[in-house]
Formats: C-alpha cells, sequence, structure tokens
C-alpha cells in the first residue's frame, strides 16, 4: 500500500497511481477528517438541545472544513480500503454526540447512509481523476461535493425528524407553541372588532383562568371549545389541551399514514438544508482549489506523470 522510493522531482515519469507514498501524510488526513467530523457533530448536537447563533457558526465551519478535507482525502488517499476505513471513522465521528444523546433506530440507519453517501463520493472523485489527463480540482470537486453534502444532510435531517418516527412519533409542546402563538394576537384583534369577550387571552391560561379574567361563565367556554372538535379540561391550558389532543389523534393513525409524516418531515429538513448548502457551493469550491494550491506550495503533495502524459497526485 505504501511506498517510500519516489522521486522528488516536481513533474517525472512515474507508476505510482494507486501507492500510497507516505503513511505519515495519510495519518495526518485522517486525524483531522475523523477531529472534524467529531467536532460537527458536537456542535450540531448543542445546535438541536439549545440553538443559539455562535453554535450555529461553529457548526457550520467544523462541516465546511470536513467537506474540504474529506474532498481532499478523497484525492490524497490512493488505497480503496484505506480511503473506506478513513471514511468509516469519520461517518462515526459524525454520529458520534448525536447517537450518544439520542440514540435510535433512525439513526443508525441514518449513519449507515451517511457511510454510503461518502463511499460514493470517494469512487466518483477517483473515477474522475482517472479519467482526466490535466487534473482539474473544481470539476471533479463538483462532482463529488454534492455527495460529501448529501452525507452530512442525511444525518442532520434524521436527527430533526426522529420525534416523527411512527415508533415514537410526538410533537413537542414548543413546535405546538409556536404554531398557536399567532392566535393571541389574532384574538385581541377580532375581539377589538367583534367584542369577543376575549379582552385577556393567552393559550397559556386554562379555560377557567380565560373564564374569570373576561367575565365568563367556564361551561359556556368549553362547550364553545367542544363545538370545534377540541377537549379540554377546565384546569388545562389551551396549549396543555390541543398538546394533548394533537398528540393523541396521531398515536390513532394507521402505520401508513404515520410513516407518510415521518417521510414527509425527513424529506422537508433534507430539501431545506440542500438548498442552504447549495447557496455555498461556490464558496466550498473556492476554499477546496485555495487549500489544494496551498498544499501543492508547501510540497504535502506534488504532481507527476503516469504512462506520457496524464497527471497524478501523490504524498
Amino acid at each position: 500500500m505504501f511506498n517510500s522510493n519516489v522521486d522528488s522531482n516536481l513533474l517525472q515519469k512515474n507508476n505510482t497511481a494507486e501507492v500510497d507514498t507516505s503513511i505519515e501524510k495519510v495519518s495526518i488526513i485522517a486525524v483531522l477528517g475523523i477531529l472534524t467530523a467529531t467536532a460537527s457533530s458536537y456542535f450540531i448536537d448543542i445546535i438541536y438541545k439549545k440553538p443559539d447563533a455562535n453554535s450555529f457558526i461553529l457548526a457550520a465551519v467544523s462541516v465546511f472544513i470536513f467537506i474540504i478535507i474529506f474532498f481532499l482525502q478523497s484525492l490524497f488517499v490512493k488505497s480503496k480500503s484505506f480511503n473506506m476505513l478513513i471514511a468509516l471513522g469519520e461517518t462515526l465521528g459524525l454520529a458520534s454526540f448525536l447517537l450518544l444523546k439520542n440514540y435510535s433506530l433512525i439513526l443508525l440507519i441514518a449513519t449507515g447512509l451517511t457511510y454510503l453517501a461518502l463511499y460514493a463520493s470517494i469512487r466518483k472523485s477517483r473515477s474522475e481523476l482517472k479519467n482526466q489527463l490535466a487534473i482539474k480540482i473544481n470539476k471533479i470537486a463538483k462532482f463529488s461535493v454534492p455527495k460529501i453534502i448529501t452525507a452530512v444532510v442525511i444525518l442532520i435531517s434524521a436527527v430533526y425528524s426522529q420525534p416523527f418516527f411512527p415508533e415514537n412519533i410526538n410533537i413537542s409542546k414548543s413546535l405546538i407553541k409556536n404554531i398557536l402563538s399567532p392566535s393571541e394576537l389574532i384574538v385581541k384583534i377580532a375581539d377589538n372588532y367583534m367584542k369577543l369577550g376575549l379582552k385577556n387571552f393567552s393559550i397559556d391560561m386554562t379555560i377557567a383562568q380565560i373564564a374569570k379574567e373576561n367575565g365568563l361563565q367556564t361551561e359556556i367556554l368549553e362547550s364553545s371549545i367542544q363545538g370545534a372538535g377540541l377537549t379540554i379540561k377546565s384546569d388545562e391550558s389551551i396549549l396543555d389541551g390541543v398538546y394533548n389532543f394533537v398528540n393523541e389523534k396521531i398515536k390513532n393513525f394507521n402505520k401508513t399514514v404515520r410513516w407518510a409524516i415521518f417521510g414527509s418531515i425527513f424529506l422537508l429538513i433534507f430539501l431545506t438544508l440542500k438548498s442552504f448548502f447549495w447557496m455555498f457551493y461556490w464558496l466550498i469550491y473556492l476554499f477546496i482549489y485555495l487549500s489544494y494550491e496551498i498544499l501543492m506550495a508547501l510540497g504535502f503533495c506534488k504532481l507527476t506523470y503516469e504512462q506520457i502524459s496524464k497527471e497524478i497526485i501523490i504524498l
């Protein structure tokens, strides 16, 4: 797999197209790839648990660096077995914190799919590299990088959609609150024009509290809500009542419908994230090209000739 008897001339006739010439450099690439993958997992998990701007920036930067390192790895490491072994470590790094804190069957499946997507990226890079006489990094990147991004996005989409997994589907109270919150403003505006008798209204108030604050009878409010198809106890807040009602209804759906819900949520998150990355493809390609040129200038890797006129990269 490794061959250290390689001349140091910049361009020369060589037969090392499929031989890794430096175990030290391959090891450096592997360590950097696994570390950035693990860092990405850590910050993505923080965003999932408690999102904030700083964590989002750190996660984006970590993923960004991982994509660049993985792409360069797919070019520099020639041995298929070494490439796949490193990719396995990077996949486990990407999944590490997510699996430790959000372990589920869907995440295990997503981890497997992530590995397959990374494998597809490596194959595409190596295939394009073999087909080019003069190496064009940006052209190879345009075929390979979208697959690396797909691998990362699969894992993130699985994390965010797992509450909708058919076996444990549950709509969070915070999500329902975000959906219902605008109703407080709507009710107040409607009360100003239609005199509904709901001047003081909040989804966090119980029916009894709403009735007392607005001088209404609890029984009348309860019957009005029941007329809308909801059953909320007098000591339950509107938010709690809707939360219980929605999740009870979802549990009564048959498995096909629940799978359809999960698939729709996963696809929505997946396409949203892919669209987000798509806006920054140009930046990723730019940094890939700059990183490649810097590594060439520093002597980390170099171009040589295979046969007469075909360029290859060696470490």
